[in-house]
């Protein structure tokens, strides 16, 4: 590997902690450069700007889960729905700077969480959409997306304050399977009420 190559990936790794833990806007570039061990103006020899770096550090984290969902069935029974679950919530988990990144985007509701919506959320939840005007299954829907998504990102950025009051890795194998049981038995319980 080239000292570029390096030196790019190094500004990734970086950019992504401190936008994961301080958000778009309270990191700087110089916070980045200052932690990678090189000058301001030589972050600009590999990417154009902060929101070029932040681009960058998105497609690394949701590229490949995109490629992972797109690559799945997209089927209308509980068992599909249920892997598309399984497949976000263990992807999150492994990870958890994506929810971070989601987290600070939403709140700050600026140019981030228009990247993030428009690149990544609405092709993959296009599908969704057209499923669930196209289906006559009632149980298929957005509120009913828009909770599991909910449930998912909270349950991760949540992490650190749970492992804190009960003591234990909510992001553990263990307990993600505990969390999964508990979806399963949600898709169940929503699919079998229609």
């Amino acid at each position: 590997m080239g000292r570029t190559t390096d030196t790019r990936i190094r500004i990734l790794d970086t950019a992504e902690e401190l936008f994961a833990r301080h958000g778009f806007a309270a990191t700087s570039i110089t916070d980045i450069a200052d932690r990678v061990g090189i000058r301001g103006p030589g972050v600009y020899k590999h990417y154009r700007n902060k929101l070029h770096i932040y681009e960058c550090v998105l497609a690394r984290l949701f590229d490949p889960l995109h490629d992972v969902i797109e690559a799945m069935s997209h089927g209308d029974t509980p068992e599909d729905m249920f892997r598309q679950v399984k497949t976000l919530l263990k992807n999150h988990a492994e990870q958890p700077n994506m929810a971070k990144l989601i987290q600070h985007a939403t709140l700050a509701n600026d140019e981030t969480l228009s990247m993030l919506a428009e690149k990544w959320y609405k092709p993959f939840f296009e599908y969704i959409s057209r499923l669930a005007e196209s289906t006559d299954k009632s149980w298929i829907n957005i509120p009913s997306v828009m909770t599991f998504h909910c449930m998912i990102l909270g349950y991760i950025t949540l992490a650190p304050l749970h492992n804190k009051v009960f003591d234990l890795d909510p992001l553990s194998e263990e307990q993600v399977n505990t969390q999964l049981s508990i979806h399963q038995q949600l898709v169940s319980l929503i699919s079998a009420a229609e």
